[in-house]
């Protein structure tokens, strides 16, 4: 028994053994997960991928991109879906076709809540999210702030006449917002940084604007270059992936379209598409055709989270591992001019070799050897062209999801003043080919962009367009608004009630037609309209505000209250509401009041001119005399041809004993603003304490032009010319 049990023994003991190293080796073959990545998506807004260095443009200055190709995989053929800000990004965050999520055209469409985002899968996988836009066709209201806990899409007023406010922001500005989230951000993260820029119209900043002269929109695509060195500053580590491509090209000219929107040419949809990070190879080149739509399931897939199966899109990273990968073909399509002109819609279906345009007159084009798309081959390549007519038809059986939605004019002033057509279709649908009609479009695109600064082009373009396409009601409605800045009230009330003969007016027309009124001096007919409007829409914040301005006109101020306090209850962010009660507050005294309500608007927005302004006299009423004059600076550094906020300057200056300094903003001023008795008697009264008793005689004697019942300044006069009184 003794020899047996010591067998035992030693059988147990070596099993004990053989135990230790099979767990220590176990142990030495666990392998910890790897962190998950934080993911970097850019998308830089109408970047045509030919134009970067690392696709071929030895003149570009994009060292930026090229870097980051250099390190990791850049796709050759990279396509987009529409050539429009709205719908391609709702694409790039969703993984669905138009056809899938629903959004065809800018500020006409809201993402409905269906569709799964990029954002709300990383979310709910235990990333922060954040995303910093800068174009105002991505704000929150369209539905892309979707799964992001963070949201960033403060635009700035901006002082550019052509433009309604709050419409985009600089790339150092989203820069700047986007590393400071970073910074402090908690791994894993997701954020998406969109650069607006390289849109039109071109205007790169400072030594950019010299050295592209000749070329500024290469200008723009330098500019977000340089900001994207400063953002992967902040953001690149071995631990993050980045992506960057773009919502659409720009046509530059090819196909006789300008910018983007109408065609869908290659010049508009074929776009970069660049990543690197971990788990990535390096100075890899990919023939594999990207899609707009392959987006967010390859960054899911380099992410380990799962990919929603109503994604129609497909994780890259075989492709860029250099593994085979058939190519999958690209849907692309522009509702714009249906929607907008009442024109024929375009539907495009892209193979690597083939692209088929479907539209009035079809075309067949061999990417491979006509990258321009120059030449229709459909004629001669008739069952090419039948293959992939019925595999669009296929494609368009689907029935999209209802988006859409009835804009204000709001949302299509911001949208008109980046040259986007806004609006109902025409009432009268032509069916014509874009192709015949995009003449008119450039004419009316340019009518619309100088609505405001430029009104006389503008009427001329307009009426060029309305002599072509008498039933088009934009033409008409933009043409309205081009007299009313050109101060012909009446003529922009005839063609606002040439629309009505047609049929009922949208709240863009009856705020126009409000507006025109009140400037002819018809108050009454206005704030009639201003029923109307309101009762058509009574969420819009517009006919309150309107009605706030009628009504102050006629020193209705404790009602104009009322319609403001309604205005700012229907939209808490409305600066103008906050505006016009702060003016009040001031009308009547109450600065404290007044000086919450502006210093609320400055703080959201130190850029807003008007604001600082009034804050600076706020601050003069209180004797704060040296902080007005720092508010009043500001507002003329950013605005120098603001004629309220010189006149104040020169003002605060006078009066703080510097009248010398003063008289330059007086003289500005009146260059700027006209001649009025107020800024004629500050001059005069500058240049008299400062020893210039001629030219202060000079600047009494035309203030007493304007208004000879002014006993004070006739003294004054006196005193200037030696008289005794």
């Amino acid at each position: 028994m003794a020899p047996r049990a010591a067998r035992d023994r030693r059988r147990l003991a070596i099993g004990l053994v053989l135990f230790v190293v099979a767990a220590a080796g176990t142990a030495l073959l666990v392998v910890r997960p790897r962190p998950r990545p934080n993911v970097l998506l850019v998308t830089i807004d109408t970047l045509r991928a030919d134009r970067l260095g690392c696709y071929g443009d030895s003149a570009a200055a994009t060292p930026v991109l090229d870097a980051l190709a250099a390190r990791g995989v850049r796709f050759t053929t990279a396509v987009a879906h529409v050539p429009l800000t709205a719908p391609s990004h709702a694409s790039i965050l969703t993984g669905l076709l138009p056809l899938g999520h629903g959004v065809r055209d800018n500020g006409s469409f809201v993402l409905p809540p269906a569709p799964t985002t990029l954002a709300e899968v990383f979310r709910d996988g235990g990333y922060r999210t954040a995303a910093f836009v800068s174009g105002f066709p991505l704000d929150h209201r369209f539905g892309f702030a979707r799964g992001f806990e963070t949201y960033d899409d403060r635009l700035l007023r901006g002082r550019d006449p052509r433009r309604a406010p709050y419409v985009e922001r600089t790339a150092e500005e989203v820069t700047r917002a986007a590393g400071d989230w970073i910074r402090g951000a908690r791994a894993p993260w997701f954020a998406w940084v969109h650069y607006f820029d390289p849109h039109a119209p071109y205007e790169p900043p400072g030594e950019l604007a010299v050295r592209f002269a000749s070329s500024p929109y290469d200008g723009e695509v330098a500019f977000v270059d340089r900001e994207l060195g400063r953002l992967l500053a902040v953001a690149d580590s071995p631990r993050t992936l980045v992506l960057v491509t773009s919502d659409h090209g720009e046509s530059l000219g090819e196909h006789g379209e300008a910018t983007h929107g109408v065609f869908v040419y290659d010049a508009t949809l074929r776009v970069p598409w660049i990543m690197a990070g971990p788990g990535i190879p390096r100075r890899r080149v990919s023939s594999v055709v990207a899609r707009g739509i392959d987006v967010a399931p390859t960054l899911l897939d380099y992410s380990g989270l799962r990919v929603p199966r109503a994604m129609q899109g497909r994780p890259l990273r075989p492709a860029a591992d250099g593994r085979p990968m058939e190519d999958a073909p690209a849907y692309a399509e522009s509702l714009f001019c249906r929607l907008n002109l009442g024109w024929a819609e375009l539907h495009a279906w892209r193979t690597a070799q083939w692209k088929l345009i479907e539209g009035p007159r079809p075309e067949l084009y061999d990417i491979g050897a006509d990258p321009g798309e120059t030449r229709d081959v459909s004629s001669v390549r008739a069952d090419d062209a039948r293959a992939l007519r019925e595999a669009l038809g296929r494609a368009l059986e689907a029935r999209p999801p209802d988006a859409s939605t009835v804009p204000g004019r709001e949302v299509q002033e911001r949208l008109r003043s980046l040259g986007y057509v806004a609006g109902a279709a025409a009432a009268r649908p032509t069916g014509r080919d874009p192709k015949d009609g995009i003449a008119l479009v450039e004419r009316l695109e340019r009518g619309l962009a100088e609505a405001r600064a430029d009104p006389l082009l503008a009427l001329a373009e307009l009426s060029a367009v309305l002599a072509a396409e008498p039933d088009a009601p934009l033409a008409r409605r933009y043409r309205a608004t081009a007299y009313q800045f050109a101060g012909r009230y009446d003529d922009s009330v005839a063609d606002i009630r040439a629309l009505e003969a047609r049929g009922p007016l949208s709240l863009e027309d009856l705020t126009v037609l409000a507006e025109s009124l009140r400037l002819g001096g018809r108050h009454d007919e206005a704030l009639a309209t201003l029923d109307r409007a309101a009762a058509l829409d009574p969420h819009a914040p517009e006919p309150a505000l309107l009605r706030a301005r009628t009504l102050r006109t006629v020193g209705r101020n404790e009602e104009a209250g009322a319609a403001l306090r309604q205005a700012l209850a229907l939209d808490p962010g409305s600066g103008e509401a906050r505006r016009g009660l702060g003016e009040l507050a001031l009308e009547r005294g109450a600065t404290d009041e007044a000086a919450s309500l502006l210093e609320s608007i400055v703080a959201g927005d130190p850029t807003d001119a008007s604001a600082l302004v009034k804050l600076g006299v706020v601050r003069m009423r209180g004797g704060r005399v040296d902080e007005a004059l720092g508010l009043f600076a500001q507002a003329v550094a950013l605005d120098p041809r603001n004629p309220e906020a010189l006149l104040d300057l020169a003002g605060a200056l006078g009066k703080s004993g510097r009248s010398a300094a003063a008289i330059p903003h007086f003289e500005k001023a009146i260059e700027v603003g006209g001649r009025s008795t107020t800024a004629l008697n500050g001059l005069g009264v500058a240049r008299l304490e400062s020893g210039d008793a001629a030219g202060a005689a000079r600047a009494f004697r035309e203030s007493l032009a304007l208004d000879p019942h002014q006993a004070g300044i006739a003294d004054l006069l006196r005193q200037a010319s030696g008289r005794r009184p």
